[in-house]
Order: C-alpha cells, then structure tokens, then sequence
C-alpha cells in the first residue's frame, strides 16, 4: 500500500509498504480523509520527536472498515468510523483507575505507532467510534474536537467567566466554536494578529470581540474587572510566545488552559504565575462520544475549517502548505 512515511526532520516520503492484515480484536480501516495537526508539523519540524523513526503520521483518520480480525463482529465491515489514538493495555494502576489516555504502556496513532496517513490502518475494534452520519470533514474533526471538550471537563467554563482565546489555528478555532456553543460564558474574546489572514474565521465563530496582541493590555485595562485581566485564558498559539503572554493577561485566581504541543521548552515569568495564584491546566486527548455528538447536533461547525485538501501522493506538498498562514486546517484525501 501507499503510505507517508517521515524519516527525519523534513524527510517526508511517499513510499509502498507493507500491507496490512488486522490482528486477533482488530479491524482494517481504508482511509478516506486524514488531517494535519499541529503535532504531526512538529514532528516534521524536528521541535517535537515522535516516539519511533521512521513512521506513518497520522491521527485525525476517518475511513470505512474493510476487514476484521479474529474475535471482531464481521457486521463492522462497510461502517464509517474514526479511531480513538491510545492503544491502552487496560490492565495498570492508570488505566484501573480510568486514566487509559496515560497509561505508560500505550501505543498512539501516527506518534509511537503507524498512523492515518496512508491507504489503509489498523485500528482495535474497542477504540473505533461510528460516524456514519457525519460528512468525512466533520469525522476528521472528532479528534480535535474531542480535546477541546476534554479541556472543558477539566477546567469548565463558567457563565460569569470573561474568556480570552489566544491564536487562530485549528484548535483555537474549535475552542472558540466550542465555548460559546455549550459554555456561553459573559464575554469571549478572541485574541490574534490584526494581521492574521485568518480574521473571518475568527469572525465565524461567535466571538464577543476580535482584539490585537498589540492592544490586549490596554483592552484589559478598560474591560476587565479592576483592570485586573481575564478569569479564563485559552492558550492555543502552538508557539513558546503564546504561555507569556497567558500568565500576562490572567487575572489573579484565574485559569489557564494551555492547548499548545510545540515541543519547544518555554521561559514565562514565574514570579508573576505564582504571585496572580494562577492555575495551569494542561489537556489533550478527550472523548470521542461527545465531539461526535456535538458534531451530529450541529451545535460546533468545522466544515469552513478545510482551507486545502491534497491527494496522497501529493502529501509532501500538502505538509508544505500546511505552514502557511493563510492556512487553517489541511487534509488528506485518500
């Protein structure tokens, strides 16, 4: 089969595999959409190392089941599914106590194991999600999505909050989207560059008011109660820049959700984080179950997200356009 494979830094190959035969509680999955993450251009940056070179990239997979291994119920052939990416051994103290996404003995799609980006994948049948239902954007989305909503159980959004969203990438986006839908806090701003050619993405998703870095202080000063900055700070920048200026804007006693897996070490000023009795909350993988739900009422729109789409065998260009600015969300299209 055709698969991307990623040597090195930038040494990003399509290449014929092996192909793949599902194991005993497996099912084979042809993939039909796969997107880019932040992650994944981390990884092609050489700023975050994947677990085992070379490897398939690849999490954000939606594709239909084509072949089931022994002990898998044959009917999941033809289904439309998506892939949770922690492959737990259920077993440990972690994942006894409900913690499977850190269990120390995981593999993860397209970061320690063989991911999406490739003709087909190999999934456990515990770990695939339906989508039938949802258009092949909308699936591919369900991961990001899910993150999202697992930054929201682990710091809620409250409806008195004055939410700040720093950066207008996917996850930025989706958090947007997210918390004025089912959160619907007193005031959500979304904090870029005037200069973003992102801007009518940012204006799509319900946002209170758009205001530039440049000019945050002096908003926080007329805005903000006392002056004092924001009672919940989502940073969602995927650069080291993103975590100072978060500690800046937070108002004593507040939040920050910290989104960002750039893979580069942060200096942010200490002192300061600890003087405001800030709270730091980091959060990743989340329930599937739940971003799909919120995807199938509606109640989240990612479809506008997709700013490019390219073929497999042009997926070197596509990572390529995945760094511009213009550039949202890009997929794969198998």
């Amino acid at each position: 089969m055709k698969a991307l494979v990623l040597h090195a830094p930038r040494d990003l190959r399509l290449e014929e595999v092996e192909d793949l035969r599902p194991g005993s509680g497996e099912v084979l999955i042809k993939v039909r959409r796969v997107g880019i993450c932040g992650t994944d251009k981390a990884f092609y940056k050489g700023t975050y190392k994947p677990g085992k070179l070379p490897i398939i990239p690849g999490h954000e997979v939606v594709g239909e089941v084509v072949d089931v291994g022994r002990g898998v119920d044959p009917s999941l052939i033809g289904v439309k599914v998506t892939s949770e990416i922690n492959f737990y051994c259920g077993k440990c103290s972690f994942c006894r106590e409900g913690l499977k996404t850190h269990c120390p003995y995981r593999e993860t799609l397209g970061i320690t194991r063989d991911g999406g980006m490739a003709e087909f994948v190999v999934s456990r049948f515990d770990l695939i999600h339906s989508v039938e239902g949802l258009s092949d954007i909308q699936s591919a989305f369900v991961e990001p999505l899910a993150s999202v909503v697992e930054m929201l159980e682990l710091a809620p959004v409250a409806s008195f909050h004055n939410v700040a969203v720093i950066g207008a990438g996917t996850i930025g986006l989706l958090a947007l989207r997210t918390i004025s839908s089912i959160a619907r806090p007193r005031r959500l701003i979304a904090v870029v560059r005037k200069d973003t050619p992102k801007q009518s993405f940012v204006r799509n998703s319900n946002v209170d008011e758009i205001v530039d870095e440049a000019e945050i202080f002096e908003y926080i000063k007329k805005h903000t109660s006392e002056g004092q900055g924001f009672d919940y700070v989502v940073e969602a920048t995927g650069s080291p820049d993103g975590m100072k200026l978060a500690v800046e804007i937070v108002r004593p006693r507040g939040i920050i959700s910290v989104k960002s897996t750039h893979g580069v070490p942060i200096d942010f000023d200490v002192t300061k984080f600890v003087v405001k009795e800030a709270r730091l909350v980091g959060s990743r993988c989340g329930p599937f179950e739940k971003a799909i739900e919120l995807l199938r009422n509606k109640l989240v729109k990612v479809d506008d997200l997709v700013t490019s789409e390219h073929p497999l065998d042009k997926g070197v260009e596509a990572f390529a356009k995945s760094f511009q600015r213009d550039q949202v969300k890009v997929h794969i299209v198998v």
